[in-house]
């Protein structure tokens, strides 16, 4: 039997003959019957335009997305190190501004940059140097309100704001923020961090506890975790400088920070200026009382008891610790803004910020006498703010979903004591059931001669950003990056001291040889 597939094709060839036979070949082969039709040329559609950086940006002005209206949307050219981005501003319910920076070339990854003081503007610029120079989207917010950031009326019988201000306005802002990503790139950031300072520090850790889902990583300095309580050490320094006799002039306040550093300023190896052991330095501001009359080398009984108030823990009548008090150091740089107010014009700011709590907060009465203020008549006013206010160290949900923290806090720090982070770091171990369960997603720094976020005779800058973004990403611990910090020149920005960043309780110790300022002449130890 022959194969079909043979005779198909041979009855495939036979075709031209019999058609040749036909009459059908001839000399024009346009005569032959049309068989096999060629089909017609594909006309290939003319490529889609490429939306231009400009394009991609106007289509955010004057839009609305997720409940809020946007406003401007301008494409800022690149400058002075900066890429181009398209920087997209809006509003949320009336009063909640933010803004949003829209790198044209993103790495795939969003940085929230948290606030200051009773916020009232925005913010944008990280504090870790990466955060400005990786290709972030970068966003930022106002708490809700706009105005200065020592002025808390806007809160007095306003709902709204309060909870604006006290849990909401991050993740409510970080919600649009999300649509806003997606609508430009096309896509969600592949890793979502957070990076706050005080307040925003403060905004940090209700991010964490609050939201746990709305962030992978999450810096925290120097938090006011809690405003209630922080607030009424405010208070209570502010009554002892307040006391007869118990003002001190900067004559006094620099006495006591250069007693200080002679002092301590050796226990870490080297006398350069920086107290970096400051677990082991201790203050009895009585060493300086006065023997022969007042004079601006001395203290007098009501001082001394003004410093003992400042360094001392606040207590409750029943003997529990409200706050734990400031640690010595930095006196001299730190008092005259936070402190006494020589700075600012008399009342500093630690009064300030606390009498605003009092009066639009707790109180409702603008017009109180915050000197009076008694927190134990109050009590139940703090606590009803602290529901609002106040960051818990419950970390089990943000843990469990793979989140990891980084917490700094400078030693110098005058506005929120180092010694309240301490004590954090132990409650965060004692609520997630360990140490150890809190050290595989959360790592602690001490700041030694650093001021409140920043300045100081440490050093201040530190790229924590960048450190946590490596952790989540890779998983690699910061206290195994080798992370230095260093102290800009105020003018030319260049580096003039080094020192390893040290996992708490560590510090950097002198080797006893090496430049003094290079981190290489140091090392982390615990004594």
């Amino acid at each position: 039997m022959r194969n079909p597939l043979s005779m198909a094709g041979y009855a495939l060839l036979s075709i031209p003959i019999l058609l040749t036979a036909c009459g059908g070949g001839g000399d024009g082969a346009g005569n032959w019957p049309v068989l096999f039709p060629t089909p017609a040329p594909t006309q290939t559609p003319p490529p889609t335009p490429v939306a231009t950086a400009q394009e991609k940006c106007s289509i955010f002005a004057g839009a609305s997305l997720a409940g809020a209206a946007l406003k401007e949307a301008t494409l800022v050219p690149a400058a002075a190190g900066a890429a181009e981005y398209c920087k997209v501003t809006g509003i949320l319910h009336g009063t909640l501004n933010f803004e949003v920076h829209l790198p044209t070339v993103w790495n795939n990854k969003l940085l929230y940059a948290g606030g200051g003081g009773w916020d009232g503007s925005i913010n944008i610029t990280p504090v870790s140097p990466s955060g400005a120079t990786a290709g972030y989207v970068l966003v930022a917010s106002d708490g809700g309100r706009q105005g200065d950031a020592l002025d808390a009326s806007a809160f007095l019988n306003n709902p709204t704001a309060q909870a604006d201000f006290g849990y909401l306005s991050i993740h409510s802002v970080n919600e649009v923020t999300k649509e806003i990503v997606r609508k430009r790139y096309g896509s969600d950031a592949a890793f979502s961090y957070f990076e706050g300072c005080s307040n925003g520090g403060r905004e940090a850790l209700i991010q964490a506890t609050r939201f746990p889902n709305d962030f992978d990583g999450i810096v925290v300095r120097a938090p006011a975790y809690s405003f209630t309580e922080l607030f009424q050490a405010f208070v209570a320094n502010g009554k002892a400088l307040a006391a007869p006799g118990g003002q001190l002039s900067d004559a006094k306040v620099s006495l006591i920070g250069k007693t200080i550093t002679a002092q301590c300023d050796a226990l870490d190896g080297i006398a350069d200026g920086i107290v970096s052991n400051q677990e082991a330095c201790t203050f009895n501001p009585a060493v300086l009382r006065c023997t022969a009359g007042d004079a601006d080398t001395c203290l007098t009984d009501p001082q001394i008891a003004t410093a003992n108030t400042i360094y001392s823990e606040l207590k409750r009548k029943d003997g529990t610790t409200v706050y734990p008090g400031w640690g010595p150091g930095g006196e001299d740089q730190g008092w005259p803004l936070w402190v006494t107010g020589s700075a600012i014009g008399g009342t500093g700011l630690q009064f300030q910020f606390g009498s605003g709590l009092v009066k639009y907060w707790v109180t409702g009465d603008p017009a109180f006498n915050v000197l009076g203020f008694d927190p134990e008549f109050y009590s139940a006013g703090l606590r009803l703010a602290a529901t609002t206010l106040d960051a818990t160290p419950d970390l089990r949900s943000f843990f469990g979903q793979g989140g990891k923290m980084i917490l700094a806090h400078g030693t110098n720090d005058w506005a929120i004591s180092y010694k309240g982070s301490i004590k954090y770091f132990n409650d965060v171990a004692t609520t997630v059931g360990g140490a150890s369960t809190r050290d595989a997603s959360m790592e602690f720094f001490l700041q030694p001669g650093v001021q409140h976020c920043a300045g100081g005779v440490g050093p201040d800058t530190v790229d924590l950003v960048d450190a946590v973004a490596k952790w989540r990403e890779g998983g690699t611990k910061p206290s195994t990056q080798n992370i230095v910090a260093t102290k800009l020149d105020s003018t030319t920005k260049a580096p003039v001291l080094a020192r390893p960043l040290c996992k708490y309780p560590t510090f950097p110790k002198y080797k006893g040889s090496g430049d003094v300022n290079s981190a290489d002449s140091y090392s982390c130890q615990s004594s």
